[in-house]
C-alpha cells in the first residue's frame, strides 16, 4: 500500500513539475511573439506597396516616364502616378540638402544636367569595354590609361574601384539573380543616371524649386530617351542595379535594391505591372 502511495506521489509531483515547465514555456512563447510583434511595429517597412489610385492627372505616356525612375522612387514610397509624391515639402528639402547638397534651384539644375549629360555611365562605358574585350593581361594598363585621361580632366574617381565594383557586381547580379538574360539585353548604366533625374525633378517640383511644365518637360525628355534605350522594364531597371553596384561595391545592399526591383515586376500595384506596354 505505501509503495503505491509513493509511486502516486511521485507521478503526482512529476505531472505538477511537467504542467509549471508548460506553463513557463507558454508564457516564455507569449513573451518572445510579444515582443517580435512589438519590434515589427516599431520598424518601418522597408519597401512599401506603391499605392497607384487612378485620377486622370496625367497621360499614359508621362506615368510610363515616371516610371522609369520607379527603382529609385519606391524606394522612398513615392507615389507614381502623378507628378506630386505626395511627400511634405520641407521633409523633401530636407532629404535634397542631405542626400545631393541641393538647397536651391541652381544647385538643383546643376545636378540634374550633370546626371543628364555626363552621370556615372561616362566611366562606366569605357571601363566595360575594358573588362570584356581584353585579354586579362592587358586590362590593367588600360585601366591606368583610362585614370590618367580621367585625371587630366580633372576627374578624381578611382578607376581601379568602379572596375572592381562592375566585375564584382555584374558577377553578382548574374549569378545570384540571373540578371541581364536575353540577346536583346543591354548593359550600360543609363537608368542609373536618367532615372535618378526623373525623381529629382519630381522632388525639385515638389520642393519648389521646378515649375510643373519644367518638371514634366524634363521628365519626358529622359523618359523617352529610356523608354527607347531599353525594350522591357527588367533590362531598364537591372542597368538601374549595374549603376548602383559601380557607385557603391555593396553586394548586400545591392541584394535589397534587387528585392525591391522583383517587386515592381511582380506587385499588381506597381506601374511596371499596370503599365504592360513594354
Amino acid at each position: 500500500m505505501k509503495t503505491f502511495i509513493i509511486v502516486g506521489s511521485v507521478a503526482a509531483i512529476y505531472i505538477l513539475l511537467v504542467i509549471v515547465k508548460l506553463m513557463k514555456l507558454n508564457r516564455r512563447a507569449k513573451e518572445i511573439a510579444l515582443r517580435a510583434t512589438q519590434e515589427r511595429e516599431m520598424q518601418p517597412e522597408k519597401y512599401d506597396t506603391p499605392e497607384l489610385p487612378e485620377d486622370g492627372t496625367l497621360s499614359l505616356h508621362d506615368r510610363q516616364y515616371i516610371a522609369c525612375g520607379a527603382n529609385l522612387a519606391y524606394l522612398h514610397g513615392d507615389r507614381m502616378d502623378t507628378l506630386e509624391t505626395d511627400g511634405d515639402q520641407d521633409e523633401i528639402r530636407g532629404m535634397l540638402r542631405r542626400e545631393w547638397h541641393i538647397n536651391s534651384r541652381d544647385k538643383l539644375l546643376t545636378n540634374i544636367d550633370w546626371l543628364v549629360n555626363h552621370g556615372h555611365r561616362v566611366y562606366f562605358k569605357p571601363i566595360w569595354h575594358i573588362l570584356t574585350t581584353l585579354p586579362v593581361r592587358e586590362r590593367q594598363a588600360a585601366l591606368e590609361k583610362l585614370q590618367e585621361e580621367f585625371t587630366a580632366k580633372g576627374d578624381e574617381i578611382s578607376v581601379d574601384l568602379y572596375a572592381s565594383n562592375i566585375s564584382d557586381g555584374y558577377k553578382h547580379l548574374r549569378e545570384e539573380a540571373s540578371c541581364f538574360e536575353g540577346k536583346k539585353c543591354k548593359l550600360d548604366a543609363l537608368t542609373w543616371d536618367l532615372g535618378r533625374a526623373i525623381n529629382l525633378c519630381r522632388w525639385g517640383y515638389d520642393a519648389g524649386f521646378l515649375s510643373r511644365d519644367e518638371a514634366i518637360a524634363h521628365i519626358r525628355k529622359f523618359g523617352k530617351e529610356l523608354l527607347h534605350n531599353y525594350t522591357t522594364w527588367t533590362n531598364l531597371g537591372e542597368n538601374y542595379l549595374m549603376g548602383f553596384a559601380m557607385w557603391s561595391g555593396d553586394l548586400e545592399q545591392l541584394d535589397e535594391l534587387h528585392g525591391a526591383h522583383c517587386d515592381l515586376l511582380s506587385e499588381d500595384s506597381s506601374p511596371w505591372v499596370l503599365l504592360e506596354s513594354r
